[in-house]
């Protein structure tokens, strides 16, 4: 159940420069599939390098370059995640059926409209010992592009009646719907408050950084990609506070 906890919001880049315009699938061409590898690299005390792949994630997609299923593994502990994406008449999504190997039943994603705006996506889980539940509200501005995004999720323990997570969090976005600056209030706990500023070259995240509560920078986290022929990474290494913490390879399937 604690996978629950780890669900990301959906963020669509759209380009700002003279990059070419990124399709749905996050590409500047249409694919059929896409594979990722997570590796955590490790030096030990005489500043040797190991590494070690944590995650694989395929994604498939439909003719009109929409995400249509995500299997994910870690391979540390073996489980298992499967997301199956659907669509309404408008080909906008309606929802996602989120299959976890350590869990026995599914949970549901729903995502609501007002007119053909996205208003609400919603999931509310019931399991015998344990609630948790995740609404994200969407706010526009007048020319109708997305402003901000407010999620608020509870995760409540039945039986012993403690609530695990109860927090609130603001997502504000520029006017080419790019992501900025996230702010993560938690309610019972005001030390665990964050706020994260995004900073992107045209399309692609280079930088991260990570206040906390007092508004103090705790990590950065700093990006460098190597590009294909048709300008969509195929190796993402990440820099944690200056120091390589993770490289990320996809293979993608072009149509």
């Amino acid at each position: 159940m604690n996978k629950l906890l780890i669900l990301l919001s959906s963020i669509l880049l759209i380009g700002c420069c003279d990059k070419p315009k990124l399709l749905k699938n996050g590409l500047t061409k249409s694919a059929s599939r896409i594979t990722e590898y997570t590796i955590q690299i490790k030096k030990d005390s005489v500043n040797n390098e190991s590494q070690d792949t944590l995650l694989v994630r395929e994604k498939t997609y439909n003719n009109n370059d929409q995400i249509i299923n995500l299997n994910q593994r870690t391979l540390f502990d073996n489980e298992k995640m499967e997301i199956e994406y659907s669509y309404n008449d408008l080909n906008k999504i309606k929802k996602e059926v989120v299959k976890i190997s350590t869990d026995s039943l599914p949970f549901i994603v729903d995502y609501i409209y007002k007119d053909t705006l996205l208003y609400q996506s919603k999931a509310i889980v019931n399991y015998p010992n344990e609630k948790f539940e995740q609404i994200e509200t969407y706010y526009y501005r007048k020319n109708n592009t997305k402003n901000k995004s407010i999620s608020t999720q509870i995760f409540i323990d039945l039986e012993s009646s403690d609530t695990i997570r109860n927090s609130v969090s603001t997502s504000y976005f520029n006017k080419n719907e790019i992501a900025t600056k996230v702010e993560t209030v938690y309610k019972s706990d005001p030390k665990r408050n964050r706020k994260m500023v995004y900073e992107y070259d045209c399309q692609n995240l280079i930088g991260l950084k990570e206040f906390n509560e007092n508004d103090s920078l705790i990590s950065t986290l700093k990006y460098e990609y190597d590009l294909d022929k048709f300008d969509n990474w195929t190796a993402k290494r990440i820099y944690e506070n200056e120091k390589l913490d993770r490289i990320l390879t996809r293979e993608i399937n072009y149509k």
